[in-house]
Order: structure tokens, then sequence, then C-alpha cells
């Protein structure tokens, strides 16, 4: 006989108490490539999302769609300019060579997330650490 759901809670832990988990997912995030260097590698979360639908943990966590975070709350964590040039660049852009030196100082290439990606990302650790800061989960994940 399969054990209640009980809304979004896993048994986890030495004392098998059931855990809220709330996770924070955007689907397109493996519309983008990184670079071979760079560590963010999108394949893996799909590859990892997959496995949890596949699974049916879906049924026994809370998913979440991240918010898109405003410049000013990305700037808490991130450098003024790196912040505006993100704002500010789009796939025309891109190609232009007169941004080809802040493409290299930010390590972005032409098949980079543009910036609403960025905030989605940030949005949903925002999300992730007031949820567990209010007490509302025990464990985030974005």
């Amino acid at each position: 006989m399969e054990e209640s759901m009980g809304g979004a809670s896993l048994p986890s832990g030495p004392d098998a108490k059931k855990r809220c988990v709330s996770y924070f997912y955007e689907s397109s995030i493996d519309d983008y490539y990184y670079g071979q260097g760079h560590p963010m590698k999108p394949h893996r979360i799909r590859m990892a999302h997959n496995l949890m639908v596949h699974y049916s943990l879906h049924h026994r966590i809370e998913i979440n769609r991240p918010f898109l975070a405003n410049p000013f709350d990305i700037r808490r964590f991130h450098f003024e300019d790196y912040v505006d040039f993100l704002t500010f660049v789009t796939p025309k852009t891109l190609s232009d060579h007169s941004f080809s030196r802040h493409l290299k100082r930010f390590n972005i290439s032409k098949d980079c997330p543009l910036f609403e990606f960025y905030q989605s990302f940030a949005g949903g650790s925002i999300d992730a650490t007031v949820k567990l800061n209010r007490g509302d989960v025990d464990i985030a994940l974005n």
C-alpha cells in the first residue's frame, strides 16, 4: 500500500520526518550553451528534471517557475557594470564588433542567454531563499 503523499514533502534524514521541498525550474534552461570551459551545464539540469518526473517525484514536491528578478536585485550580488551590460545586450548587439571587448571581459558568447534568463535564475534563488528564511519549506532547489 502506497503512503499518502501529504502534499509537497519527502521523507528524508535519519528521523524519516517529511521535509517540505520547493523546486524552482525554468524549462528554457537548455536553450543555451555556455561554452566548453564554463561550469554551467544546462543539459544536466534538464536530465535531473526529467529523472524527477520519470520517478514521479514531482508529485511529492512543490514545483515553481522562478519570477524575473529586477536589475536592482541582481546588482546586490553582481557588479553594476556587468548588470548594466547584460540589460543592454541583445542578439543584434552581440554581433556588433564594438562590443567584443565587453563580451570577452564578461565571458559572453553569441549563444549565451540574454538578461531575461539571468533574471529568471536570480529570481529562483531569491524565491528559494525567502521560502527557507520564512520557514515555508525545509529544502529549496533552484
